[in-house]
C-alpha cells in the first residue's frame, strides 16, 4: 500500500498543484482573457445550441457574411474529451479540460520517464516541469494547443512499449492517442508532435540495434490510422484549408515569422518573470508572453545541469538513461534554433524552402520540443541526486551564491522604486525570487538523507518545492471571470442588420483597451464594457451579424473582399456586404441602408476575381444596380430601377421571399462556398459567385420563395472512412486483449 501511495505522489502534487493555481475555477468563475472569448466559447456555444435543436454545427451564418464551422480545426467538436460540454456548463467546462490537460501532459511524461528508468523522482520531476511549465501554463486559454501538447509524451510512451515489447495493444494505443492528437484542433502542434515522436522512434531504433525495422511500418500505420479516424474532421478541414487565404502558405513572411524568440528570452530559464509579467502589469519586454513561456523551475533547471555532469560517467556504467541524453540535447538545440526564427538565418531559410514551414506562424512555438527535452533531462538529473561528497560540495557553493543574489537583490529593492526605472526593479525581484529557490534546492542537497523512508519525504518536499516555484511563476497568467460572462444576451441591432469594425479601430480596441500583452488586469476591469463590445468573435454569444471573423482560416473569397474594402473604405462595398453600420473605438455607427439580400437586374460577366476587382473599384459602382459574376457572358448596363422586393428573410438568409417585377437575379450577401445548394420553390437552381465573394441566383418573375441549404460533398465519404477505421480499431484491440503486459520498470532494450 505504501508503495502505491509512493509511486503515485508525483501525480498527487501534481494535481493539488494545479488545483491550487486554478482554483478560480472551481468556485464559477471561466477562462476568459483573448481566445476562449474571441473565439473558443462563442464557437461552442453556437454549435451545442445547433446539437440540441438536432443539427449538425456545419456553418456560422453570424460572421464573415457566414463562414465554415465544424470545417473550422480549432472548434474541436469531434473531441471526445471535449463532448463533457455538450451536457455541463460550456465556458466553466471548457476551463476545466484546459486544465484537466495540464495533468494529462505530466501524467504521460511521467509514465514516459518511468518506462525510460527514471525514478520515481525523476518522473514526477519531468511530470511537474512539463505538465506545470511556463509554456503549457502560460498559453492554457489556447484550448487545442494544450489540448494536441498534452497528448505528445503518450505518443512517445506507446511508441517506446511497442518498440521494446512489440506487443499490440501497444499499437492500439498509438492510434488512440495519434487520433486524440488530430482531433484535439491545433495542427502545427500535432505536426511538431509528430516530427519529435519521428525523431524519437528513429534515434531508439538505430541505438537499440536489436529492434526489427518492421516495427517502424507498424507505428506508421497506426498513426495513419487515427488519422483515418479523424478523417470526418481532418477533410472538410483539408477543404478549408485550400480555399483559405493559407491554400497557398503563408505569403507574408513578416507575419510568418512574428512571434520569434528572441535569444534574450532565455534567461527566462532563471526566472520566469525576469521582464515582469502581464498578470499585474510589470511586464516590461515587447512581445507576447505566453509565446515566450519556457520555465521549467529552479530545482529541475539545475537537474538539467547535473544530468549534463553526470552523463559521462553514467554513459560508461551503461546506465539506460544517459543513452538517451544525445537525442534530448539534439530535440532542444533544433527547437531553439528555429524559436529564434527571425533572430537567425536559418529559420527564415528554411521557411521559404521546405515545405509545411510556411502554414504556420511563431516560431516561438518550437520550444515545445526544447521544454519537452528540459523536462526529460531535469527527469534523468533528478534520478540521478544522490548523497555524495561532490553533491555536497556544489550544493555549498549554490548555496553561497544564491544567498548573495538574494542579499544583492533586497538592498537594490531597497533603492530602486518602480517608477525610476521600471526594469531595475523587475529584474531584482526576478534575483530574489530565484535566490530563495536556488538557496531551498542547495539545502535540500545538503541534507538529503540516505535511508529509504526519510529519502521518500525528502523527495516529496522536492516535489512540493518545485510546484511552490511554479504556482509563483505563473500566478496571474489566466485571468478568471464569473462564467456568466458568457450567458446569452440580446443580439444589438435586428437580424437583418450586420455590422464591421474597421481593422485598424478594431486592433486598437481589442489588444490596446481590453486584451494588452502588457497588462492582463485591463480586460477584467473593463469586464461588462468588453462583453458589450461586440468585438469578433462575442457577437456570436448574442447570433449578431458581423462581417468581421475572428478565425485562423478565412474563405479566400472573403479575405481578398476585406483587403479591398479596407483599402477602398467605400459605402457601396459596406453596401454590397450588407453592412449597415460601423464600429470604431466610440461606439457604433449607422453608414447604410443596406439589407442582406436584394435584386438586380443588370449583370456582368467576368472570366477572373481581377476583372471582378476593377468592376467593383469603380467610383460609380452600386451593388444594386448591377452584379458583377464569374463566367462568361456580357455586360449589361446598370439599371436605375429596382425590379422587385424582398418580402421575407428569415433564418439567416437561408429562407428569401420576394416580388419581381422583371426576371433578374437574387443576391444574398452571403459567403460563396462549396456545398451550398439553392432551391426556388423547391426546384434546384445553380448558385453563382456574385461580387467577389457572395451568392446570386437567378430570380424568375414573380412571387417566390428561396431557400439554401448546406449539404458538403464531403460529409458522407469522410463519415465513412471514420467509421471504418473505427472498426478496424476495435479489431486492433480485439486481437491484442489478451497478449499484452506492461512491467513498468523495463528500461531500453
Amino acid at each position: 500500500m505504501r508503495q502505491r501511495l509512493w509511486n503515485a505522489a508525483p501525480l498527487m502534487v501534481l494535481g493539488i498543484a494545479l488545483a491550487l493555481l486554478f482554483y478560480r475555477l472551481f468556485l464559477g468563475d471561466a477562462l476568459y482573457w483573448g481566445l476562449p472569448a474571441l473565439q473558443f466559447t462563442p464557437w461552442r456555444d453556437y454549435a451545442v445550441e445547433l446539437l440540441r435543436a438536432g443539427e449538425l454545427p456545419l456553418w456560422n451564418p453570424f460572421n464573415g457574411a457566414g463562414a465554415p464551422l465544424f470545417a473550422n480545426y480549432q472548434t474541436a467538436l469531434l473531441y471526445p474529451l471535449n463532448w463533457f460540454s455538450f451536457f455541463l456548463p460550456i465556458a466553466q467546462t471548457m476551463s476545466l479540460l484546459a486544465v484537466l490537460h495540464l495533468f494529462i501532459a505530466g501524467c504521460g511524461i511521467w509514465l514516459f520517464m518511468k518506462r525510460l528508468g527514471a525514478t520515481n523522482l525523476g518522473a514526477g520531476v519531468s511530470a511537474l516541469a512539463f505538465g506545470m511549465g511556463g509554456y503549457l501554463v502560460a498559453r492554457v486559454g489556447t484550448y487545442p494547443m494544450i489540448m494536441v501538447a498534452a497528448w505528445l509524451p503518450w505518443l512517445l510512451w506507446s511508441a517506446l512499449v511497442w518498440l521494446s515489447d512489440g506487443k499490440l495493444l501497444a499499437l492500439a494505443w498509438l492510434t488512440v492517442f495519434s487520433a486524440f492528437g488530430f482531433l484535439a484542433g491545433h495542427a502545427q502542434t500535432m505536426w511538431y508532435a509528430l516530427l519529435l515522436m519521428g525523431i524519437f522512434i528513429l534515434w531508439i531504433i538505430v541505438s537499440s540495434r536489436t529492434i526489427a525495422w518492421r516495427r517502424l511500418i507498424g507505428m506508421t500505420l497506426a498513426v495513419c490510422l487515427g488519422a483515418g479516424i479523424v478523417a470526418l474532421q481532418l477533410i472538410p478541414t483539408a477543404e478549408l484549408t485550400l480555399l483559405s487565404q493559407r491554400g497557398g502558405g503563408l505569403n507574408d513572411v513578416g507575419y510568418g515569422l512574428n512571434f520569434s524568440f528572441a535569444p534574450l528570452r532565455l534567461l527566462t530559464l532563471y526566472n520566469a518573470n525576469v521582464f515582469g509579467t502581464p498578470a499585474d502589469g510589470s511586464f516590461v519586454s515587447g512581445g507576447a508572453y505566453f509565446e515566450d513561456a519556457v520555465y521549467i523551475g529552479i530545482i529541475p533547471l539545475a537537474a538539467v545541469f547535473a544530468a549534463l555532469i553526470l552523463w559521462r560517467g553514467k554513459r560508461r556504467s551503461g546506465d539506460a538513461l544517459a543513452k538517451t541524453i544525445p537525442l534530448w540535447l539534439i530535440l532542444i538545440a533544433i527547437g531553439l534554433i528555429f524559436a529564434f526564427g527571425r533572430f537567425t538565418p536559418i529559420y527564415p531559410f528554411i521557411y521559404q524552402t521546405i515545405p509545411t514551414f510556411d502554414f504556420f506562424q511563431a516560431p516561438a512555438r518550437w520550444n515545445l520540443w526544447t521544454v519537452f527535452g528540459l523536462a526529460a533531462l531535469a527527469g534523468i538529473g533528478a534520478s540521478w541526486w544522490t548523497r555524495s561528497r561532490v553533491s555536497r560540495r556544489w550544493a555549498g557553493r549554490i548555496f553561497v551564491v544564491c544567498l548573495a543574489f538574494v542579499l544583492v537583490g533586497m538592498v537594490g529593492l531597497a533603492f530602486f522604486t518602480q517608477g525610476t526605472l521600471p526594469a531595475v526593479p523587475v529584474l531584482l525581484k526576478a534575483e530574489v525570487t530565484a535566490g530563495v529557490f536556488g538557496l531551498i534546492a542547495a539545502l535540500l542537497a545538503l541534507y538529503q538523507p540516505t535511508d529509504q523512508i526519510r529519502l521518500r519525504s525528502w523527495s516529496l518536499i522536492v516535489m512540493c518545492v518545485i510546484s511552490t516555484d511554479l504556482i509563483i511563476a505563473s500566478w496571474g497568467l489566466n485571468p478568471t471571470i464569473n462564467a456568466a460572462f458568457y450567458d446569452r444576451g440580446e443580439p444589438p441591432y435586428p437580424e437583418t442588420s450586420r455590422a464591421y469594425w474597421w481593422d485598424a479601430e478594431e486592433e486598437a480596441v481589442r489588444f490596446g483597451r481590453y486584451f494588452s500583452f502588457l497588462d492582463y488586469r485591463l480586460a477584467l476591469d473593463q469586464a461588462a464594457a468588453l462583453r458589450q463590445s461586440n468585438l469578433p468573435n462575442l457577437n456570436l454569444l448574442d447570433r449578431a451579424g458581423l462581417f468581421n471573423n475572428f478565425d485562423p482560416l478565412l474563405v479566400g473569397s472573403y479575405f481578398t473582399y476585406v483587403n479591398l474594402l479596407e483599402t477602398q473604405r467605400s459605402e457601396s462595398l459596406l453596401r454590397a456586404g450588407g453592412i449597415d453600420r460601423v464600429y470604431d473605438q466610440v461606439g457604433e455607427t449607422l453608414v447604410t441602408d443596406s439589407f442582406p439580400a436584394y435584386l438586380v437586374s443588370s449583370v456582368c460577366w467576368h472570366e477572373d476575381e481581377t476583372g471582378v476587382i476593377a468592376a467593383m473599384s469603380a467610383a460609380d459602382w452600386q451593388p444594386q444596380t448591377r452584379v458583377e459574376l464569374l463566367g462568361e457572358g456580357e455586360c449589361d448596363s446598370p439599371a436605375d430601377e429596382p425590379i422587385g422586393e424582398i418580402l421575407d428573410y428569415a433564418e439567416q438568409g437561408e429562407r428569401i421571399s420576394y416580388r419581381a417585377d422583371a426576371a433578374g437575379w437574387l443576391v444574398i450577401a452571403a459567403t460563396d462556398y462549396p456545398g451550398w445548394e439553392a432551391y426556388i420553390d423547391g426546384e434546384s437552381v445553380p448558385i453563382y459567385q456574385a461580387n467577389l465573394m457572395f451568392r446570386a441566383v437567378p430570380a424568375p418573375e414573380g412571387e417566390h420563395t428561396v431557400t439554401f441549404s448546406y449539404r458538403p460533398t464531403w460529409l458522407t465519404p469522410s463519415a465513412l472512412i471514420s467509421l471504418f477505421s473505427l472498426l478496424c480499431l476495435g479489431i486492433l484491440f480485439f486481437l491484442a486483449s489478451t497478449r499484452w503486459t506492461y512491467n513498468e520498470n523495463r528500461a531500453l532494450p
